[in-house]
């Protein structure tokens, strides 16, 4: 199929290999880029040198366009389409924000959309609402903090259904992190489950990212938890240790990252049952109270 057999037709080639707003800049620059080539071929080569400082802007323009793009955006937030602000209304933590943290949690969602890597497997594509259901998990654990973002985990794999993995080869798993690759892997049926009916499924996603949290924030000590723990996180929920296990099918379930995910979920049973804990969380998380 042709993509440069006419002038227009290469220029958009060339400009799309940029994105916004990376373009923005990048079409200045073609089109004296093309000015300069114009006259070149005009006068028979003659002043081929002035086409270098052209192209090297615009190949400097397209190494940089990553970080142009995030120095733009993270001035000037992207909003999240309307069927996401739906889908974020059945999502419990989003509803308890003041509206105009209502704003600034779909921006921050948005920018982490942009700043990590969707990998599907067995699928074609991984679906907008699914990425934005992983983003918005993270950013929960984050919302108290400048830096929002995990950067020691941004490639996200979606797998359609559980899986074994090489970390789990005998488990078709529904979620799991693999730090050596930076990786956090997650079934779409439970994550989308534990998102859109957290008090019937538990939240794979505030679950993994839990434990990026505790990772990647090296310098906070988690808290100690009791010995009876389970008992009284089973309490909050009604999700024993052994039907968490079943959910996710691991058995190395991590108490705290499930007490975590907990503590966002249902954090006025939380507070009741785990007082300490909760003021703890508050504290870390830097979420205010009430």
């Amino acid at each position: 199929m042709p993509v440069c057999n006419t002038p227009g037709n290469f220029f958009i080639f060339v400009t799309n290999k940029f994105k916004m707003p990376a373009r923005i800049l990048a079409i200045p620059l073609f089109i004296i880029f093309a000015v300069l080539l114009y006259a070149n071929m005009q006068n028979g080569g003659q002043s081929a040198w002035y086409l270098v400082p052209a192209i090297l802007l615009l190949a400097a323009v397209y190494i940089l366009s990553p970080q142009i793009n995030w120095w733009w955006y993270s001035r000037n937030p992207p909003e999240v389409a309307a069927p996401i602000r739906e889908l974020f209304a059945r999502y419990s933590f989003y509803q308890r924000l003041p509206t105009s943290e209502q704003l600034k949690f779909r921006q921050r969602v948005a920018l982490f959309v942009m700043a990590n890597d969707f990998i599907p497997q067995i699928i074609e594509k991984v679906p907008e609402d699914v990425k934005y259901i992983v983003a918005a998990n993270a950013v929960t654990l984050t919302f108290g903090q400048k830096n929002f973002l995990f950067p020691k985990f941004e490639n996200i794999i979606i797998n359609p259904k559980p899986l074994p993995t090489l970390q789990y080869p005998d488990n078709y798993h529904a979620s799991e992190i693999y730090e050596p690759d930076g990786a956090v892997l997650f079934s779409m049926p439970q994550l989308v489950q534990g998102f859109v009916e957290s008090t019937r499924y538990f939240n794979i996603g505030l679950y993994e990212y839990a434990k990026i949290f505790f990772i990647s924030h090296a310098e906070i000590p988690p808290p100690e938890l009791s010995n009876d723990v389970w008992e009284s996180l089973e309490k909050v929920s009604g999700f024993s240790k052994s039907w968490i296990e079943q959910w996710i099918n691991l058995s190395d379930i991590d108490p705290l990252a499930v007490s975590v995910a907990h503590f966002f979920t249902l954090p006025e049973a939380f507070r009741k049952e785990l007082p300490e804990l909760f003021e703890q969380f508050r504290m870390i998380f830097k979420m205010q109270s009430g």
